[in-house]
């Protein structure tokens, strides 16, 4: 009788630090999120940084997907399911191209911290991180916004255009 409780006790315990070995379970609702490489084929093609292509099949999600931007971050959620988090929409999606490898970064390029930017005036380069003043940052975020604002004026100009050609009969 001891032995047998002595025994299962041991398995009790044997199974007890598997499952906390194992760690938490993985959540079925769990996104991947990746950053937007380019949209191609008017919005019916995404492009991923991981090297993931998505085809988005409903027309009226390609409309949305065309003024989606590189750099944005997506999220993946059950591998059907593009939700761009910068702008909120959410497509159907279903993916073409598997990711590939995530590219390393080149040895002799700068690589950016936000955590690098400082206070005042400039000083040299430490730990291979590029120091880069604040001022600076924040004049070239105004300049990107802008850049993005004029993006998707022209975007939707384009957008207006091509209607206009599918209503003409003339055109994709």
């Amino acid at each position: 009788m001891a032995l047998t409780r002595g025994l299962l006790g041991g398995f009790v315990l044997a199974a007890l630090a598997l499952v906390l070995l194992a760690g938490p379970p993985a959540q079925a609702g769990e996104a991947k999120k990746v950053l937007i490489k380019s949209v191609k084929e008017v919005g019916a093609k995404v492009i991923l940084m991981d090297g993931s292509e998505w085809s988005i099949p409903n027309p009226e999600d390609q409309e949305l997907v065309y003024e989606w931007l590189p750099f944005q971050t997506v999220a993946i959620k059950n591998g059907k399911v593009l939700v761009n988090l910068y702008r909120g929409d959410i497509v159907d999606a279903r993916m073409t191209k598997k990711p590939t490898e995530v590219a390393k970064a080149q040895a002799g390029a700068p690589a950016y911290s936000a955590s690098a930017v400082q206070q005042g005036g400039s000083s040299p380069a430490a730990g291979g991180r590029l120091v880069v003043p604040e001022d600076l940052v924040n004049r070239l975020d105004k300049i990107l916004k802008r850049m993005e604002d004029l993006e998707f004026g022209l975007k939707s100009v384009e957008m207006r255009l091509l209607r206009l050609e599918r209503m003409a009969g003339v055109g994709p």
